[in-house]
């Protein structure tokens, strides 16, 4: 009975889901069909009228220098001038200066569809051409030039449908990328609330029903939100109390042949309401992670825009130093999480993290050096990593050993979707509005998951734990040291992988797009695809790596891999191949995400008294090594090479590195590689 029910729900959440993702899908291209259509409907008459304004500047000026005794056909210099006209104005795409009286075929073009369904067709083709990338909805403007009455000349200024459809294309995506967003968003809250109002109620009188089924009559675990399951299970609860009051009488008459019932149906059981869930977490943690997201996209461009002679280093250094600086501190504050959460508990924790969260936020908009954004990022990665630590515990403190690995991946999930939204939406919010006021809509998010943190995290949980420290703990670290394999998957897995993350996607790629005249918005979009591709792959990696069970040798192929897609850049100067480079990276990376984690820990069994959670905590701490060089030593490249050079010999030496992880492996000792 129990396989039928989980399979129907599993049936039903699958109908759901399907009609749930159709109708989004439905409403998301009509939304990007109408906004589509609304746009070019003004961008067409604005770029007309520009180019007619532009047409009888030109002949205005050519109609004066007649006025002035110059010949029509002795003009001089007019190709210049209409040359230059074309590159101030991007929107043109040739201005034309022909002498005779304008042909009767030329004129303006361009009318608006009259009828809704003819708007809707027009549009449908718009989006057809912006996807495909061809031209379309060529105008062009004409004039006249007049001299004593009669027609001497004529101006034809052409509109650049290129132009037309590289902002069609920009609104386009910045559409598909809003809705995406949009769409986590909104699934992270019906997660939440349907958790919140549905799920757990309903779970906890399902609990509560199973146990007295069984002949449970102790008292039930209850929510404090006064809802119909609620009062059900304290209906349930007023019983039980009631036979527990009638068994406590009967045990002052001296009627001991009571106890056996009360330990049979464990009258004698109070439980004390556990109000505290996964979810709890979610929310205030994904909105605060929106709100540090919302930089990646252009903070190296930011740190060269504010850059002053008198900063610590040279630009090409100070561009890359304050992610280095950021993650170092996180590196440094991850050892001190335990006695943190002990000290403060989470939910305060995760309060007092806000505070230099805040600051750092504060010191980005009120930089105006490189240095300041250098020290206001340290700062704001003190918060960050408290922030991300008080949640992590938060979530690892109620979760059991049959649900542990599902909490942490629903840890991860909000960290990569939100590292999604965060990203694409900065990247649209530095394009419209500028890079500082970035930083006020971060503020704006980190406060309002404060607010969000204090309602809905549990005072309870982590307060005055106390964790006890398993036996050898302080020797842990000099016990993996000894670990030759998991020295060696750090070394030539772990910290490679963080260098790319860190040094290519989040420092060369912004800037090397930027050199290839990227739009903000087109970088975060760019940017955005790496996440949105680990996403939906690293399930089906995982799933994979667990079935193949050699989760080394995935890593090492994926690490290899990692070096290749990278020299894909060599000689190919295009944001085409950049956006294939990050997609290909997001792809590999799928594949080293979780069997990383698997192999390290393997590795870590190896050593005796050694728990899974020190070898987590050293291989996370070990990461940041390779987050904090990587920007560094990106940095220092381009110091001396172009951008295709620099991603060519980054990627030469990531695939170096895995080769010698493939050797080592396959010639090392046998008890070391059993899975590679």
């Amino acid at each position: 009975m129990t396989t039928t029910r989980k399979g129907l729900e599993v049936s039903l959440g699958r109908r759901l889901f399907l009609v749930t993702a159709l109708s989004m899908l439905v409403a998301a291209a009509l939304s990007i069909l109408t906004t589509i259509t609304q746009y070019e409907n003004q961008l067409q008459p604005f770029i007309l009228a520009k180019t007619e304004s532009v047409a009888l500047k030109v002949r205005n000026d050519i109609e004066y220098a007649l006025s002035i005794g110059v010949p029509f056909d002795k003009l001089r210099g007019v190709d210049k001038f209409v040359s230059d006209l074309t590159e101030v104005h991007p929107e043109l795409s040739l201005i034309e200066v022909q002498p005779g009286p304008m042909p009767a075929e030329a004129g303006s073009t361009g009318a608006e569809p009259d009828t809704f369904a003819a708007s809707l067709l027009h549009g449908l083709n718009a989006v057809l051409a912006i996807v495909s990338g061809q031209t379309y909805g060529a105008t062009q403007a004409t004039a006249e030039i007049m001299f004593e009455g009669q027609a001497v000349g004529h101006v034809i200024a052409h509109t650049d449908p290129a132009y037309v459809v590289a902002q069609m294309q920009s609104v386009f995506f910045d559409s598909v990328v809003i809705l995406m967003a949009v769409t986590l968003v909104a699934v992270e809250i019906v997660v939440v609330l349907t958790g919140f109002s549905i799920t757990e109620p309903l779970r906890k009188v399902e609990r509560a029903i199973r146990l007295r089924a069984s002949g449970d009559l102790g008292l039930y675990e209850n929510s404090a939100r006064d809802t119909l399951p609620k009062r059900f299970i304290d209906g349930l609860n007023a019983m039980n109390d009631a036979l527990a009051d009638q068994v406590a009488a009967l045990r002052q008459a001296g009627a001991r042949m009571v106890d056996h019932l009360a330990e049979r149906y464990h009258l004698d059981r109070r439980v004390v309401p556990s109000e505290a869930t996964i979810i709890d977490a979610r929310i205030p943690l994904f909105v605060f992670c929106v709100a540090e997201e919302l930089q990646k996209s252009f903070l190296p461009l930011f740190v060269a825009e504010y850059y002053q002679p008198t900063d610590f280093f040279e630009k090409s250094i100070m561009v890359g130093l304050p992610i280095s600086c950021f993650m170092f501190v996180i590196a440094a504050i991850t050892p001190f999480a335990g006695g943190l959460v002990d000290r403060f508990g989470n939910r305060r924790l995760f309060l007092v993290g806000l505070l230099p969260a805040l600051a750092g936020y504060v010191g980005c908009y009120l930089a105006r050096s490189a240095d300041d954004i250098v020290i206001a990022r340290s700062i704001t990665a003190l918060g960050y990593a408290i922030i991300t630590i008080s949640a992590q515990s938060y979530i690892a403190a109620i979760l059991t050993k049959e649900n542990r690995a599902k909490g942490m991946a629903i840890f991860v999930g909000v960290l990569m979707a939100a590292t999604m939204c965060g990203t694409a939406i900065g990247g649209i919010l530095a394009d419209w509005l500028g890079y500082k006021q970035v930083f006020l809509v971060s503020i704006g998010l980190a406060s309002l998951a404060g607010v969000l943190g204090f309602v809905m995290l549990s005072r309870d949980v982590g307060a005055a734990a106390a964790a006890k420290k398993p036996a050898g703990a302080g020797s842990a670290i000099a016990t993996l040291m000894r670990n030759s394999r998991f020295v060696l998957i750090v070394l030539f897995c772990a910290i490679p992988a963080k260098i790319i993350l860190t040094g290519f996607l989040y420092l060369f790629v912004p800037i090397y797009l930027a050199s290839l005249e990227a739009s903000q918005s087109e970088i975060g979009r760019i940017m955005m695809l790496y996440s949105l591709i680990i996403i939906p792959i690293s399930p089906v990696a995982s799933h994979f790596a667990d079935r193949l069970n050699r989760n080394l040798a995935i890593v090492i192929g994926a690490t290899i891999m990692s070096g290749i897609v990278l020299m894909g850049l060599y000689q190919s100067a295009t944001v085409a191949a950049v956006l294939a480079v990050v997609a290909a990276l997001g792809v590999v990376h799928a594949f080293i995400k979780a069997p990383l984690i698997v192999a390290a820990m393997e590795a870590a069994e190896q050593s005796p008294d050694i728990t899974r959670t020190s070898a987590l905590s050293l291989l996370r701490t070990s990461e940041r090594i390779g987050s904090v060089a990587g920007p560094v030593l990106v940095a220092a490249m381009l110091v001396r090479l172009d951008y295709q050079t620099t991603a060519a010999l980054l990627g030469l030496g990531i695939s170096a590195i895995g080769l010698v992880m493939a050797l080592i492996s396959i010639f090392g000792s046998k008890p070391e590689v059993a899975d590679a």
